[in-house]
């Protein structure tokens, strides 16, 4: 289940609201407890930019393979703990060429360089 865009019953921090939102599967659900680590994604491109942010634009020629609609934003700094029943569909997958952006992004947000 790495790098799999999925739609999750996303609960935001700062209220006890939640949306339906894409995120990227970061792990493999456990299989004692059936979580999994997902980073949210957000198609706000004019957020001002964190540390681990990876810019997905539309007009490149495999963002199809994503399942979103429009350019987005995963917010690597914006972590979650889900369980599965959490997720509600498989949008897509991350393409290939984004994978060592994930590891770099990831080792800049917990400052592991």
């Amino acid at each position: 289940m790495f790098y799999k865009i999925i739609l999750i019953d996303f609960t935001f921090a700062e209220s006890d609201s939640s949306k339906l939102r894409p995120a990227l599967t970061l792990t493999k659900p456990s299989k004692k407890y059936g979580d999994l680590i997902v980073a949210a994604i957000t198609s706000n491109m004019l957020r001002k930019p964190q540390p681990g942010d990876i810019k997905i634009e539309k007009n490149e020629k495999d963002f199809v393979q994503t399942g979103l609609k429009t350019s987005s934003i995963i917010r690597l700094s914006k972590l979650v703990t889900i369980h599965v029943s959490r997720v509600k569909n498989e949008l897509g997958v991350l393409p290939k060429k984004y994978h060592l952006d994930i590891h770099k992004g990831i080792k800049k947000v917990f400052s592991l360089d």
